[in-house]
């Protein structure tokens, strides 16, 4: 009898942790982690923290305990946030009110694929898929050029991109051999271009307004601070795995969030940044790009403001966008404004061309 009772309340015990972790998390999704960082860590495992919440919730239901209602009260606060983290939809999205469609594709080109010229039986996929994708409007992130003719050089940018007469470049880092920066291209007239420049190296977004059929709309294409994981940051957690002990675990958990945690206040910084030209921007606006934050965070959040998600309106699932295996996250975004646009659907094209994957949406523009 004892024994049921120590074990009935080590069970509450971890369900109120849990529990908090949510709270925790939904926290982090609307404080910047600029004043508080802590919670900014747990939105990387919120799809977890929302499992093992469910979990509970059918664990106490079948117990016959009113204790399931404090895992789903947090679950049904929670329900907005939790259909971006995973939203399902079945069937097509239903298009009222239609003008006409565009066709958008956003993708994060990891140094335009290297730099590679694209060559028969050397060909640069990742400029190839481009090319070949017929997008009315192409947001790029990580658009570098050579200086080097044996690799793609500007002219040669141009010429791949010559099905698009209109084009908003914006180069951020400057080397003795590359040009590293951000673009959209654009079947339609652009009528004005802006810059947002961040104190960062290598991160910056811009605002194109184009003219589509006569309706001004604002694209703004974001590259956001990256976490910068490198190579050897991949590796930690092998080695952990097969030298495992506190000073190694230790080791690697302040690594980790020392890396993460400037990553989050600078992301946070940006996103205030774009998400005030959002609201100020006098024309309806999507919003895209590599975001380099997960649904539930403060970024993601902010950038969104009163927009809506493309994905998590029209897809189902995680929505990876990050083609690493083990760091699989949604970081690659199209956001729009729900009275101007409507989503028909959204593609996540699994191609391992870069480290993300290219993301498309068939937009439909409604009539005013």
């Amino acid at each position: 009898m004892f024994g049921r009772k120590l074990a009935k309340w080590f069970v509450l015990t971890i369900n109120i942790i849990v529990a908090f972790l949510m709270l925790i998390t939904l926290l982090g999704s609307v404080y910047s982690p600029e004043k508080f960082l802590f919670p900014a860590y747990f939105s990387l495992i919120y799809p977890i923290i929302i499992i093992v919440n469910i979990g509970f919730v059918l664990f106490w239901v079948l117990v016959r305990k009113w204790n399931f209602l404090l895992s789903l009260s947090l679950l049904l606060i929670s329900a907005q946030q939790i259909s971006n983290v995973f939203p399902i939809h079945i069937g097509k999205a239903e298009v009222v009110n239609k003008s006409f469609p565009i066709h958008i594709l956003s993708y994060n080109t990891k140094m335009s694929g290297n730099l590679v010229k694209d060559k028969p039986l050397k060909p640069n996929n990742v400029m190839r898929y481009i090319a070949n994708s017929n997008a009315d409007i192409v947001c790029l992130q990580e658009f570098d050029v050579s200086t080097l003719k044996e690799y793609l050089t500007f002219g040669d940018m141009l010429r791949i991109f010559n099905q698009y007469r209109f084009k908003h470049i914006e180069f951020k880092v400057r080397s003795h051999t590359n040009i590293f920066g951000i673009a959209t291209f654009s079947k339609f007239p652009i009528v004005k271009r802006q810059r947002i420049d961040y104190l960062t190296r290598g991160n910056i977004s811009i605002s194109t307004d184009i003219d589509i059929n006569g309706k001004i709309v604002r694209i703004f294409n974001n590259h956001l601070e990256s976490n910068r994981i490198t190579d050897n940051d991949k590796a930690m957690p092998t080695y952990l795995k097969e030298n495992f002990n506190a000073d190694n675990l230790t080791g690697l958990t302040v690594h980790f969030g020392q890396k993460l945690g400037v990553a989050y206040k600078l992301r946070a910084h940006q996103a205030d940044t774009v998400s005030k030209l959002i609201t100020e921007s006098p024309f309806d606006v999507l919003v895209c790009g590599d975001f380099n934050d997960v649904p539930g965070s403060y970024a993601y959040n902010t950038m969104r403001g009163k927009l809506k998600d493309a994905f998590s309106e029209t897809g189902t699932g995680f929505g990876w966008t990050f083609a690493e295996p083990l760091y699989g996250f949604r970081i690659d975004y199209i956001f729009y404004n729900p009275k101007a646009f409507t989503p028909i659907n959204f593609v996540i094209d699994k191609v391992k061309y870069s480290d993300h994957y290219p993301v498309h949406c068939q937009m439909n523009i409604n009539k005013l």
